[in-house]
Order: C-alpha cells, then sequence, then structure tokens
C-alpha cells in the first residue's frame, strides 16, 4: 500500500533559513538551546501564513524567506523584552522564605504592601497615600476656581464630556472653552497628569 506524502511548501533554503536564525536566537532576549524547536516552529508556521502573499514580480523568493523570516524575529525578541515579560527581570516566588529587615524569618508576600500589590496588579495607578495627596491638592485649585468652573469640574469628575454638558444645560463649544481655561490652571499648579 502506497502513502501519499503530503509536499513542503517549505523550500530546502526557507528550511535552513530558519534553522539558522533560530539557532542565532540562543542568548538573545533570553532564548536558549532547549527553545529552538520552539522558534523553528513559530518561524516556519508564520512563514506559511504569509505564503500566500509571496509575489514573484516584487523579490525572489529567497529574499521574501529572508524578510518574513527576519520580521517575526523582531516580533519575538521584541515581545520577550517587553517591561511585563523582559527575562531580565527579577522573578521570584512569592511564597519564597527571606530574612526581613528585622532579622526574623518571613514569607516574601509579607513584605509587600498592598498598595504596592494593587500597583503591580494594575487595579490602580497611585499608592492610596498618593491619591490622598492628589486629592488634597485637586481640592486647592477646584477651591481658586469661580464658581462655574467649579461646577464644571464637579461635573465632569463623574460624567462624560457630553452628558456633563447636558446636565449643566450649556453648548459644547462653551463647555470646550470652559475646559480649556481649568486645564491652564491645573497645570499650573502641577497637575498637569491629573487631566
Amino acid at each position: 500500500m502506497e502513502t501519499k506524502q503530503t509536499p513542503n511548501p517549505i523550500s530546502d533554503y526557507a528550511a535552513e533559513t530558519i534553522h539558522h536564525k533560530a539557532r542565532q536566537l540562543v542568548g538573545t532576549a533570553g532564548f536558549t538551546e532547549g527553545d529552538i524547536e520552539d522558534i523553528e516552529q513559530e518561524l516556519r508556521l508564520d512563514l506559511l501564513e504569509r505564503l500566500p502573499r509571496f509575489n514573484p514580480a516584487r523579490a525572489t523568493q529567497k529574499t521574501f524567506v529572508a524578510r518574513v523570516v527576519e520580521r517575526r524575529i523582531s516580533t519575538l525578541i521584541r515581545y520577550r523584552t517587553q517591561e511585563g515579560r523582559d527575562h531580565r527581570r527579577l522573578t521570584c516566588s512569592l511564597s519564597e522564605n527571606i530574612v526581613d529587615a528585622d532579622g526574623e524569618q518571613t514569607e516574601r508576600a509579607s513584605t509587600i504592601s498592598q498598595d504596592a500589590a494593587d500597583i503591580r496588579m494594575h487595579r490602580r495607578t497611585r499608592s492610596r497615600e498618593e491619591e490622598s495627596q492628589l486629592r488634597d491638592d485637586v481640592s486647592i485649585v477646584l477651591a481658586r476656581l469661580p464658581h462655574g468652573q467649579r461646577m464644571i469640574a464637579e461635573q465632569l469628575k463623574t460624567e462624560p464630556f457630553i452628558r456633563a454638558a447636558k446636565s449643566l444645560g450649556r453648548a459644547r463649544p462653551s463647555l470646550y472653552d470652559a475646559r480649556k481655561k481649568m486645564q491652564v490652571v491645573f497645570e499650573e499648579a502641577g497637575l498637569r497628569n491629573y487631566l
């Protein structure tokens, strides 16, 4: 009984290029020898997906293959070195025992404040202390605003711009003007990031 073999759409040149480039990545962006097969598979899959776009009128197949492989490698490196995934970042277990400031053995998780954990987990952008200071600073600036602008600012704290305009019975252009004036006041107070 004769079995049919599926033709390999990847040329020998492409297979060699992929193997060579995958080996070159070892030692870059945290890639190791153990990653070579995964890298090759990733590069082959990407090339197979892009092969239908090959246009011999624009480039040779070798040039096309080289460009596709190089671009995918750039993407892999960029992905591995993004801040949240960067292999160079220190990784450790939160359940690991460490020596605290008092010289006592304690679990690493107990040394991290809830604020720090919330910020790391993107549940909040500032610590509670920073939020409190920001509220105080904003209150001071709001108190300096004329009554009409203060009402607008208070409304914009809780409502989207268009809804705030309706609630206040103001036309959007006049509300835009008022907001621009308030922005200047906030910027002068060093609260540009609050805007």
